[in-house]
């Protein structure tokens, strides 16, 4: 093999990965190694998601999916520079959403990667001037349904938790303005 296809093998499998990738903690079975093995997960919707005290988000959890709602969906990591880049995206799109009938979340997958307290997410949150829904996912169970990865994720969902939009990794406002669009359009179409 010469250098020149020694090259271009190399960075045909080196420019796809964008963004941050799962840190592989977690079973083959897609379950936590930490989980107990006596309790059994229901893996199936709607999740309940644990939400912190921050800015734009209150102590509580959300359903995901909600019946009759659309939702926006930023799957992210704390210390991945790409997912801290895409909020500021996300931000810019939650600003037109605003007058949408539309909810938007990030969540932080706790199952495996960083495990911060709410404290710690709501302070990293202010630094990252996040002003919507935060949550924690505990058991990984929505990021595995969804099959999120790598990191940023944005996905716009119906009522029921079909996708109609979707990008693995970071995209404009008006990509992710237009892909809930098309969730509402669905939830419209449906109603």
């Amino acid at each position: 093999m010469n250098r020149r296809t020694l090259l271009a093998a190399t960075t045909a499998v080196t420019i796809p990965i964008a963004g941050c990738l799962d840190d592989g903690r977690g079973t083959d079975d897609g379950t936590d190694a930490n989980e107990e093995l006596s309790s059994p997960v229901d893996r199936s919707p709607p999740f309940d998601i644990r939400t912190v005290d921050a800015p734009g988000s209150e102590a509580g959890t959300v359903q995901i999916p909600r019946e009759g709602r659309v939702m926006l969906i930023n799957f992210t990591r704390m210390f991945c520079p790409t997912s801290q880049g895409f909020l500021a995206d996300i931000s810019e799109a939650v600003v037109s959403l605003r007058r949408r009938d539309v909810d938007v979340v990030s969540v932080i997958d706790r199952s495996v990667g960083p495990q911060p307290s709410p404290e710690e997410l709501a302070d990293w949150w202010r630094k990252h001037d996040g002003n919507w829904t935060i949550g924690m996912d505990e058991r990984g169970l929505l990021n595995d349904h969804y099959e999120v990865s790598g990191f940023p994720v944005a996905i716009a969902i119906d009522g029921t938790g079909e996708t109609h939009w979707r990008t693995d990794g970071p995209t404009t406002a008006n990509n992710i303005v237009s892909g809930v669009e098309a969730a509402l359009e669905a939830q419209s179409r449906a109603e």
